[in-house]
């Protein structure tokens, strides 16, 4: 290993398995998390995106009593078709846990046992929703009702509007979505997470990071002012079960835990793969762990998980990319609504290429709100990709020498903003670093002259986004061996007649059909609405 080599885990948020990805799922985490992957192989680092199944939320209980199915069946269903979206947009994990494998289950109660040891988890008194009706406790989705800090429609863990961490005493007007009837509050013996007892070096540790303010600035004011033990058990069937102490036995871990914590077990496989200690690669200064969530995982993540390797002795995470919810027509994408495109779907009828850099720009700094799907959008990406396309065709079947000339000072200047960017998880500004670099370069103007370190770079800036066009555009400039990289003075130039194109352009118009199909579903008027 290089001395400044590193080893980044990219940890994608668990998604449960009660259906497909949609586009928002992709572009707002997994798709980042891919990009993120790529770029620090191509620059020499290791890399590797872990991401699972959270098979043990209440969505894909609710999602198997609809079908009358077997739980387990529907979870082992929907996991097939996750994957099958993830591949359909290059997207391919380099581990992916499911949450009821042994491995995973070892692993949450090993994290729960050292917590434990260290003194971090006590038993305390607490209050879970229970149902009169259904004789049962409900949990996590079974129990809805409205936020007490912004009033907002939530379930009994967590806003997604506002981010706050709800208690089931806090929960105004609980209802239970099994049978529409209200909860009340039964008493339990729970276990809490104490982040009081390393609170102060926890709030150090964030502070002095590089995570971006709106974000640091969120989790200390946390820290600071609303302070409290987390709940970390309850009562549910399905889980991680706790054996001890002996008051909480049969009780499982929350998947705001456990579930997330299945990036661990993720390390743990590779490093097993590579025959690497777990624990000496989390505690070696190389390794980094960067997590990638949409905005209703900010909490456990930047706070619980956080807290979770901070009170192990860990580094916590490098950095985290949390995105707004993804928008389809200036409204969140949303499946009950059935506002929604699901990945697979669309990847049927619009290039793999197109889709990634359209979505890929979508994204946009945490808290800015302005990440919205629009069909111009992808017209116009489609648009784009054609004139990189058609650039880089003018030097086909001609007698154009590529010159072995260096990238100019304003080259270098996007190359050194495109590094930048993704490392510190600014994918917006990496794509805009890409349309800089192509608006100055030689190719894409009438010059008869064309340097060979322009267009390898060029297409080794689109590597990460778009690699399937820039390995097909990079071995016809430079054969098969060609591999992406930012150091364009390692490029041979070729000389002489070059053969004509042998492969389809990868930015076909946007099918009429799909187009009409999109605006019959979401721009049409419908009575009553």
């Amino acid at each position: 290993m290089r001395a400044n080599q590193h080893t980044f885990f990219a940890c994608s948020a668990p998604p449960c398995p009660n259906g497909k990805l949609h586009l928002g799922h992709i572009g707002g985490v997994y798709l980042l998390a891919d990009v993120f992957v790529r770029y620090h192989r191509m620059v020499g680092n290791a890399a590797y995106h872990v991401t699972g199944a959270d098979e043990h939320g209440t969505y894909t209980l609710v999602k198997a009593r609809k079908l009358g199915r077997p739980v387990d069946d529907v979870a082992h269903m929907h996991i097939e078709e996750i994957l099958q979206c993830l591949r359909s947009v290059d997207i391919e994990p380099d581990v992916f846990v499911r949450t009821s494998s042994e491995d995973h289950k070892d692993r949450s109660l090993a994290i729960y046992d050292q917590l434990r040891a260290s003194g971090y988890v006590e038993l305390r008194d607490g209050e879970q929703l229970y149902c009169g009706t259904c004789e049962e406790f409900a949990a996590d989705s079974l129990a809805v009702g409205e936020c007490p800090a912004c009033n907002a429609p939530t379930d009994s863990n967590l806003c997604e509007d506002c981010g706050s961490a709800l208690q089931h005493n806090l929960l105004r007007n609980p209802i239970h979505t099994t049978c529409g009837q209200s909860l009340i509050l039964r008493p339990i013996r729970q276990v809490h997470f104490e982040l009081e007892k390393f609170a102060p070096g926890l709030d150090h540790a964030i502070e002095a990071s590089g995570w971006p303010e709106s974000i640091k600035r969120k989790e200390l004011d946390w820290l600071r002012s609303k302070l409290m033990a987390l709940p970390m058990s309850r009562h549910f069937d399905r889980g991680v079960t706790l054996n001890s102490p002996v008051e909480v036995a049969g009780q499982t871990l929350m998947t705001w835990f456990e579930g997330l914590w299945c990036y661990e077990t993720g390390i743990e496989r590779l490093c097993k793969q590579n025959g690497a200690d777990l624990d000496d690669t989390m505690r070696n200064a190389s390794t980094r762990l960067v997590f990638f969530m949409g905005q209703d995982n900010r909490f456990y993540y930047t706070i619980g998980v956080t807290a979770s390797l901070f009170s192990r002795g860990y580094a916590i995470p490098y950095n985290h990319a949390i995105q707004d919810f993804y928008k389809l027509e200036g409204a969140k994408f949303s499946t009950s609504r059935d506002h929604a495109v699901w990945a697979d779907e669309v990847a049927a009828d619009i290039d793999t290429n197109v889709l990634r850099y359209y979505l890929a720009s979508i994204a946009k700094p945490f808290g800015a709100n302005d990440n919205d799907f629009l069909i111009e959008g992808l017209l116009q990406t489609a648009a784009r990709i054609r004139a990189f396309e058609t650039a880089l065709r003018k030097y086909a079947g001609c007698n154009e020498t590529l010159t072995a000339d260096k990238l100019t000072v304003e080259q270098n200047h996007n190359v050194k903003r495109y590094s930048e960017a993704v490392q510190d998880l600014r994918v917006w500004d990496a794509m805009d670093a890409i349309d800089a670099f192509f608006d100055v370069a030689s190719f894409s103007r009438a010059d008869t002259s064309v340097s060979a370190a322009e267009v390898s770079v060029f297409l080794s800036l689109l590597n990460p986004v778009t690699p399937m066009l820039a390995a097909r555009y990079g071995a016809f400039f430079f054969g098969a061996g060609w591999r992406p990289g930012l150091d364009g003075g390692t490029i041979r130039p070729s000389t002489g007649l070059r053969k004509p194109v042998d492969f389809p352009l990868f930015s076909d118009p946007i099918p009429e059909a799909f187009i009409e199909a999109y605006e019959r579903r979401f721009r049409q008027v419908r009575p009553n609405s």
